[in-house]
């Protein structure tokens, strides 16, 4: 059955309230960008919304959560809103757990195209090109901790193309699009398509990384759907930085100078990559060698990240390098544990703990006698997750203060 083409923008978890972070160090030059980056990541979604002369925005949830963000953030959704009325594109707006749908102000009308979908049942609605119908838009709005039942959305009686829009679904796993046509998912940060037939569920994904564990290109996506119902996705990048996570494999023969090298060398091909992006980079080394003793906190790793963040953190776009890590385990010489020397007692100590996982790492000992009682006393306690990674770390630390190599 032929029906009307039709283009939606999809978007969620817009998260007005929350800047970036995550990181030890913000450049000067981009200390501005990390607390406006949401804002401008979602103008960029109502701008692509006119741009791309769609027939609604699909909102699924986590816009803003009106508890953590003073009235500017109110101001900027009405704003945007009322451009797209002007243009006679509606916003259909499913809310999540940071947006209940009784969170926006009373005392702030919205414009007419707004239509928030209540929580408690499916509200199924006609969307209209020239007073003719040409899609129906179900929604409901999630109780914020209470999953969502996809039972109440189902497809057009008369086969208008249906759009189901909700925060999550408690559908099975790879059925989450079968009761309509397209699924508009929210309230997870990573984009994915989760279903692809008989109908797509997709989850849109977040406009803007906010940090490190949010790598790679946000932003929202472009729902085309042609005279024959056939959908097509693509995504339209938004985010202001763009977080990447990069890794770098090392031989037995790399040094200081090489490793430097070699992320200079990538760090130019970021640059070709993503020229119109501020890029937030995290460094992982692997592979072998003496240099990977000496990748930590306080190391060779810090210098090389200064001098990156010296030749390219400063221009614009910018490139900040985040951090330089290495997770590989110690690869020291076997005869290195027989030694009667400091480093093979320290060698063999942390063999020994590693070894025996229940032994304590009893750190509080260690603090000021003034601060074992204090509150910070705490940090000293160390669980079973972190205690490879603190092993691993004082390990390093240890060789890499008694090698007297030239690196």
């Amino acid at each position: 059955m032929s029906q009307p083409a039709l283009r939606f923008i999809h978007a969620s978890d817009l998260h007005l309230e929350r800047p970036l972070g995550g990181v030890a160090e913000v450049p000067d030059n981009l200390r501005e960008t990390f607390l406006e980056a949401p804002f401008l990541a979602a103008e960029q979604v109502f701008e692509t919304t006119l741009s791309e002369a769609a027939d609604a925005l699909l909102l699924s949830g986590d816009l803003v959560d009106f508890d953590r963000v003073g009235p500017r953030a109110v101001v900027f959704l009405n704003e945007q809103f009322q451009r797209l009325a002007d243009h006679g594109i509606p916003v259909y707006w499913a809310c999540g757990d940071a947006d209940p749908s009784d969170s926006w102000p009373a005392s702030v009308e919205l414009p007419e195209n707004v239509h928030i979908f209540s929580v408690g049942r499916v509200e199924s609605l006609q969307l209209y090109r020239e007073g003719e119908p040409v899609a129906r838009i179900q929604g409901i709005s999630r109780i914020p901790g209470d999953p969502i039942s996809d039972e109440g959305f189902h497809r057009d009686a008369h086969g208008l193309f249906t759009v189901g829009l909700a925060y999550g679904t408690a559908a099975s796993p790879g059925t989450e699009g079968d009761r309509v046509h397209y699924m508009a998912l929210g309230g997870q940060h990573h984009r994915q398509t989760v279903d692809q037939s008989p109908g797509i569920a997709h989850y849109c994904g977040s406009p803007q990384g906010r940090s490190p564990q949010e790598t790679g290109p946000r932003g929202c996506t472009l729902v085309n759907v042609d005279d024959a119902g056939n959908v097509k996705t693509r995504f339209i990048a938004t985010d202001q930085i763009r977080w990447l996570s990069e890794t770098v494999e090392i031989t037995a023969g790399t040094d200081h100078d090489a490793l430097e090298r070699q992320l200079i060398d990538r760090t130019e091909k970021l640059r070709t990559k993503h020229p119109d992006r501020d890029l937030l980079v995290s460094w992982n080394i692997i592979g072998h060698g003496t240099l990977l003793y000496h990748i930590r906190p306080g190391g060779v790793s810090d210098l090389i990240a200064d001098n990156l963040r010296e030749r390219y953190g400063k221009q614009s776009p910018a490139i900040w390098t985040v951090a330089i890590t290495c997770d590989e385990p110690l690869e020291v010489p076997a005869d290195w544990y027989d030694q009667e020397t400091i480093r093979g007692d320290l060698l063999r100590q942390f063999q020994q703990l590693e070894n025996n996982p229940d032994t304590p790492l009893q750190l509080a000992k260690f603090l000021p006698e003034d601060f074992r009682e204090d509150p910070l006393a705490e940090l000293a306690e160390v669980d079973e997750q972190d205690r490879g990674v603190l092993l691993l770390a004082a390990s390093k630390l240890g060789i890499d203060l008694m090698d007297g190599d030239d690196l």
